[in-house]
């Protein structure tokens, strides 16, 4: 047997709506095909910012598919794998809207979350110029920072403040942990771990160009930091195309073939720098999609894929040919 991850935004979806292609792809690995079988799929995204059941439900509707929870990983999914490291801890979730991945992460097992919400509640000069709105004053977590040592800051998803989180982020991390507390030289202060889910610099949104992604606000973070302190702050970086990802990837995928072996992995992407990349290093086979990010009028991909193809349905049928007709 073999088996199928799919990217998301730009290949199966654009903006709130999926691709005419993608449900036709859908049928045709749930069994409508001339061969009469099934072929296993997850779907392997760098999106992110709810938790897995509540977007694999609207990704249900959206598709016409059902998706469970357990074919489906984004971004931060992968951080269940490190949770025993910090469960205890007291961390700093970034991204997403009010609270949301607040309880993401409690779902996931972190037992001490906080946000830059929670920060700047505590202390408005923090960052004067976000006043917080009424619903984001009923989402914050009360606490006294000064008597809190952050020990790890996750950025789960694109966060919506950058000047806030920059600001939030470089005072925990100068200080070893403690917001407001007095800066420690780098080579003496305890370390607070940094870790990104999503390298992107860009991402295929229903607007005509791409977006800024999560990894671009990295690099805006990464610029300050340096400029501060001379020098980034070290970091762990999950997400496509890393080793992490794709290793985690592989494990959900035979969990989706109950532990047998399967012949290949088919990764179908739009965009060279994470899913062609990715898969290529995972020794997948890559399928690159002309619907998102990749434009083949700006020229060819850094990352070559395997077959190139106009969307995921010709995705689908040329990976079918491959293994019943090579």
């Amino acid at each position: 047997p073999f088996a199928f991850a799919f990217d998301i935004d730009g290949v199966l979806i654009r903006g709130d709506n999926a691709l005419s292609s993608a449900k036709r792809a859908l049928s045709i690995v749930g069994g409508d095909n001339e061969f009469g079988v099934y072929i296993p799929y997850i779907l392997l995204t760098n999106g992110g910012g709810e938790s897995e059941s509540t977007r694999c439900h609207k990704l249900s509707q959206q598709l016409g598919v059902k998706i469970d929870p357990e074919q489906y990983i984004q971004a931060h999914t992968v951080l269940k794998s490190v949770v025993h490291q910090y469960a205890d801890l007291p961390v700093l979730v970034l991204g997403g809207q009010g609270d949301t991945l607040r309880k993401v992460a409690e779902g996931y097992g972190f037992k001490q979350v906080y946000n830059t919400l929670d920060v700047l509640a505590w202390n408005s000069s923090i960052w004067p110029f976000h006043s917080l709105t009424t619903e984001e004053r009923t989402s914050v977590k009360i606490t006294d920072f000064s008597k809190v040592c952050i020990a790890a800051i996750f950025v789960f998803h694109d966060p919506r403040d950058w000047a806030l989180d920059i600001q939030v982020m470089c005072d925990a991390i100068r200080s070893g942990g403690v917001v407001g507390g007095p800066c420690i030289l780098g080579h003496t202060r305890k370390s607070v771990d940094l870790i990104f889910c999503n390298p992107d610099l860009i991402w295929k949104s229903d607007f005509e160009r791409p977006r800024m992604g999560q990894g671009s606000f990295k690099e805006a973070f990464q610029a300050v930091f340096k400029s501060l302190t001379g020098a980034p702050h070290p970091h762990t970086q999950f997400g496509k195309p890393t080793k992490a990802t794709f290793e985690f990837a592989g494990k959900v995928l035979r969990n989706r073939v109950l532990g047998k072996s399967f012949s290949e992995s088919y990764m179908v992407g739009d965009n060279p720098e994470s899913d062609i990349a990715g898969a290529n290093a995972a020794h997948w086979k890559s399928i690159l999609v002309r619907t998102g990010v990749y434009d083949p009028g700006q020229g060819p991909p850094r990352h070559y894929p395997t077959h190139e193809v106009e969307d995921v349905e010709q995705a689908v049928r040329w990976a079918l040919e491959q293994e019943f007709r090579p």
